[in-house]
């Protein structure tokens, strides 16, 4: 078993916690279980209900592919399962500092990296342009109150506190972010990482990409030097 590599028991928890987080509607749950060094992937995704009345349907073409995802080269990400659509009733989490609201549809896809560890890729369906731009304006406020966030939680749930939140790049269309920080189990695994969080908005589109880098399991850090490359990307497959 490579040394790097946490239990695949800790992927699979995370990865289920995090989908029944994001899952806020109560439809769609996308389960790893991810087998021992390097075995088997397995997942089930329960019936997601059919896309709001008018909601426009995000194609393929409009997703990144797996080996276009932010350190592919290292991480190798392969789907969970295929793509799956839902109506949007209420706001949806991203992490323990941000939410989308206002969403018509919402196309999620999950992935898992070679260390074992998770990334997604999220777009959002909105009624009009001026309503994923709110959307994302929302999402801009809340990730700038994302570092005092995440250390209240800190203090709270383990006593001292560590987060550092930094915006690693912007576009006309889009923003990144890195949170280095002791996480906080919930959401997040516990322990020490590095969450990426990526957002584009283009006509009635918000797409969101994110992954973490878990201390111990990478050889070298993720460079963010490209993010802004990445968000460009996304902006041309949203056209």
């Amino acid at each position: 078993m490579p040394g790097h590599r946490r239990p695949s028991r800790l992927a699979r928890a995370v990865l289920r916690r995090r989908t029944a987080a994001l899952a806020t509607v109560g439809a769609l749950a996308v389960l790893a279980a991810v087998g021992a060094c390097g075995g088997s992937t397995q997942h089930s995704v329960a019936v997601a209900p059919p896309p709001a009345a008018g909601a426009v349907v995000p194609a393929v073409g409009t997703r990144l592919s797996a080996d276009q995802l932010p350190a592919d080269a290292a991480e190798h990400w392969q789907p969970l399962a295929a793509p799956r659509t839902q109506q949007v009733t209420s706001a949806v989490r991203l992490n323990e500092c941000a939410s989308v609201s206002g969403a018509l549809a919402w196309q999620q896809q999950a992935y898992v990296s070679s260390y074992r560890t998770p990334a997604e890729q999220d777009l959002f369906s909105f009624q009009d342009g001026p309503s994923a731009r709110s959307a994302y304006q929302n999402l801009l406020t809340q990730m700038g109150s994302c570092q005092s966030q995440s250390r209240a939680l800190q203090t709270k749930e383990l006593g001292s506190s560590d987060a550092l939140v930094t915006r690693t790049a912007t576009t006309g269309q889009g923003t990144a972010w890195s949170r280095q920080w002791t996480g906080v189990e919930g959401i997040s695994a516990a322990g020490p990482q590095t969450d990426h969080l990526y957002a584009v908005q283009q006509g009635s589109t918000l797409a969101v990409v994110h992954f973490d880098e878990w201390a111990g399991t990478h050889a070298a850090p993720y460079s963010t030097r490209a993010d802004g490359d990445l968000l460009t990307s996304v902006a041309l497959k949203l056209g």
